[in-house]
């Protein structure tokens, strides 16, 4: 081969502007490749998250699930024993289904999604998981302080006593709440479900020239999006602060109330202060790293991670500490004395 170019006929264009192939030719034999693109040419890429990112928060996700099928157990076993039940096993059950909702929240945000239908999915159960994850982790803490502020700061011998049972709907309520918003902003956003998902630019990763053309090459990450979205969000994360703002006043109105070798409370309100301000932080991060997809799942999930296993340490291991150090629950109510730290005597 020389390596000369000759030109070939493969067709006309007749006077109307109608090509029309020579006998022998069709678009196969002159295009095998396909037909070129008249245009720009663009490589277009779709991002999920950091595989390392994945990996590290889905491990913590896993060990959180571990952790608290753990608690829900010890709280089983020994749910007859005499600490146990004054922190009400069958109300400590909700919080841990609860945490480990919150735990696989944070596997659904980072895991990998190139499509938009598999991102709308995980953006749906993101929203549940969250919520319901939520309500049943914190709302039992938040009624279980309040047990404990209308039994204390409002003594009357003819007030009513307050059984699990009635808690436990106090939660239920909780959830039905969540419930209808979800429900009622599903139907308005018809197949999308709440959330539905978005192509954007991905602020995180710069677009380069690629080849020896110098083709461009774009990258995208798909976002959670929804008619009037900041509006849906306000109010579900919303209704959710306003929960905190009352568990921050019944932790307040009940610093002082102290049960000699329980100290419940004080678990429950550390617990609350945490929550308070990593829920947020959580918060801000929605509407600050939206585009951001590396970013705003790191701190999102990370938020999730922190506050879940500060309640569920607070609540379980304070109490697996507590009955190691006193397994017959004698220091319960009991006196001061000089040697009520040290632990009871074989």
């Amino acid at each position: 081969m020389t390596g000369d170019l000759e030109s070939v006929v493969v067709g006309r264009i007749s006077p109307d502007l109608t090509f029309t192939f020579e006998p022998g030719e069709t678009e196969d034999t002159v295009w095998p490749r396909g037909v070129p693109y008249d245009g720009v040419t663009v490589n277009e890429e779709v991002l999920a998250v950091h595989v390392a990112l994945t990996v590290v928060l889905t491990f913590l996700s896993c060990a959180g699930i571990i952790f608290s099928i753990v608690c829900l157990l010890f709280n089983f076993y020994f749910r007859n024993t005499k600490l146990i039940r004054l922190t009400s096993p069958n109300l400590n059950y909700l919080i841990g289904s609860g945490a480990i909702l919150l735990y696989l929240a944070i596997t659904v945000t980072v895991w990998p999604a190139t499509t938009a239908t598999a991102a709308g999915v995980l953006c749906n159960l993101q929203v549940w998981l969250t919520g319901f994850g939520y309500s049943l982790c914190y709302g039992t803490i938040l009624v279980k302080m309040w047990r404990v502020y209308y039994i204390f700061n409002n003594p009357n011998s003819q007030k009513k006593k307050l059984h699990d049972w009635m808690l436990t709907l106090m939660v239920l309520c909780f959830l039905v709440i969540d419930l209808a918003m979800l429900v009622v902003y599903s139907a308005v956003q018809g197949s999308r479900g709440v959330l539905g998902a978005e192509r954007v630019d991905d602020d995180e990763t710069s677009n380069i020239e690629e080849g020896h053309q110098g083709i461009p090459r774009d990258f995208y990450v798909y976002v959670c999006s929804s008619l009037a979205r900041d509006i849906f969000l306000g109010i579900f994360y919303g209704y959710k602060a306003l929960l905190q703002v009352c568990g921050l006043f019944l932790a307040f109105a009940t610093r002082k109330v102290k049960v000699k070798g329980l100290d419940d409370s004080k678990w429950i309100a550390a617990t609350i202060y945490i929550t308070s301000i990593v829920l947020a932080i959580t918060i801000l991060s929605l509407y600050t790293l939206g585009g951001l997809q590396n970013r705003f799942s790191g701190v999102f999930t990370v938020g999730l991670f922190i506050g879940t296993t500060f309640i569920m340490a607070f609540v379980f291991v304070s109490k697996m500490h507590t009955l190691l150090r006193d397994p017959d629950g004698k220091r319960v109510f009991s006196k001061s004395s000089p040697s009520e730290n040290q632990p009871p005597s074989s």
